[in-house]
């Protein structure tokens, strides 16, 4: 061991001797060498591979059907797992994309690698589902927080486990799993963690710096029927997650299909007349809304409820929408047959993907936007000065006897 460490240790006086010699050189030729220039080793977005998340309504029901006689239990603790993910979420105050994104990886680690057969492994492992999604979503809570939650909910959920452990002993066993299986579902996702969440999306893709810098020329009847439709929307993507559906489609598709959804019973039930205004989705998403694809969309998602979880928040009949429906509704303009000998130009490149990075990155907005900016600042900062007022007056006005004794 010596020996390596004093072979090293000479290696290393080598290499400073190098750089020392090499740092020379630069100085010497400092007037050839314009500046360090960081982007050629921190670009601005670092490009990773990504592996297939999407799969046919046949594999995804076929993935289903492989157990057998042992179906009926896997969809029982499937359930129970969605069950326990919503109940995390209101027990530990999480925020809505962090459910969806745990329901997301959940199917996904279900699709690939399967579940244990017994409920309580399920929960192990739904448990480091959680603490996955809630750190990739920066949701993140202590541990001892998530375990503590995830006891109570084992000890509700499965009975005759009160007789088996303790409280204490089942927290360190809890506490244990989760280490080691965090580990598992970072290592078997391949750290591809980077989902397209929807709810997660359908907030950034209408927020207030697009509603000023890109939605301001929309009709005034249509900004007044659309904030209905897209409150619609949130409340649809929570709920369609408890089925497969983001094992159907991407997150964009995701958000296109709830947008549809929600015009189509806006149209249904409210107004006659109802359209998107011309080319709303190509200008908003990188993937192309066709009324045939999300036809089939629909029917998939209807043979998905049928298979999987009969749920109080299934859609059942409502998802028996045609192409025609659809087609009433979106005004798209369809693409024009490109020629394969001509390349296509780097505008054209760009503008397939709205979200690139070279086509927002001047940071130029409309006034609009700042002053809407302005406002939002003024007001919080008015809030968070009468609450701190409020909190001194009453401090001030409590007695000596109620203070507490430092």
């Amino acid at each position: 061991m010596e020996g390596n460490f004093q072979k090293r240790d000479v290696e290393e006086g080598e290499v400073t001797k190098k750089i020392t010699a090499s740092s020379s050189n630069a100085t010497i030729q400092g007037a050839q060498v314009s500046s360090y220039n960081a982007r050629l080793y921190w670009p601005d977005i670092i490009n990773t591979p990504e592996n297939q998340w999407t799969f046919t309504c046949t594999e995804i029901i076929e993935k289903l059907n492989t157990l057998g006689t042992a179906n009926n239990e896997l969809k029982k603790n499937m359930e129970t797992c969605l069950m326990y993910f919503y109940n995390m979420k209101k027990k530990l105050n999480l925020f809505d994309h962090t459910y969806t994104a745990s329901s997301i990886y959940f199917f996904r680690f279900w699709y690939v690698y399967g579940l244990p057969s017994s409920l309580i492994n399920c929960i192990h492992i739904s448990q480091a589902i959680l603490v996955t999604a809630c750190k990739t979503m920066e949701n993140n809570r202590p541990i001892d927080v998530y375990v503590k939650s995830t006891c109570e909910f084992m000890l509700q959920m499965i009975p005759g486990l009160k007789n088996k452990y303790n409280m204490d002993k089942l927290k360190w066993e809890v506490r244990d799993k989760l280490v080691k299986n965090e580990k598992r579902i970072v290592c078997s996702f391949g750290f591809d963690l980077n989902i397209d969440n929807p709810k997660e999306m359908i907030e950034e893709m209408f927020s207030g710096f697009y509603r000023f810098s890109r939605d301001y020329d929309l009709s005034n009847e249509f900004q007044e029927s659309f904030p209905k439709i897209l409150q619609e929307a949130r409340s649809f993507i929570i709920q369609a997650v408890t089925q497969p559906i983001s094992l159907l489609c991407d997150g964009y598709d995701f958000v296109s299909l709830a947008l549809i959804y929600c015009g189509v019973q806006y149209k249904r039930m409210v107004d006659n007349e109802f359209k998107f205004p011309k080319d709303f989705f190509s200008k908003r998403f990188p993937s192309k809304v066709t009324s045939e694809k999300f036809a089939n969309f629909f029917t998939d998602y209807r043979l998905l409820e049928e298979n999987f979880f009969d749920l109080k928040s299934n859609k059942k009949e409502k998802l028996q929408i045609s192409k025609e429906e659809i087609d009433s509704i979106i005004q798209e303009t369809p693409d024009e047959p490109k020629n394969e000998e001509e390349p296509e130009s780097e505008l054209l490149l760009t503008q397939k993907n709205l979200y690139d990075y070279n086509a927002i990155k001047s940071g130029e907005v409309k006034q609009e936007l700042l002053d809407h900016i302005k406002v939002r600042v003024d007001a919080l900062s008015e809030r968070i000065t009468n609450e701190s007022k409020k909190r001194s007056a009453t401090e001030s006005t409590e007695s000596p006897s109620k203070k507490a004794k430092v």
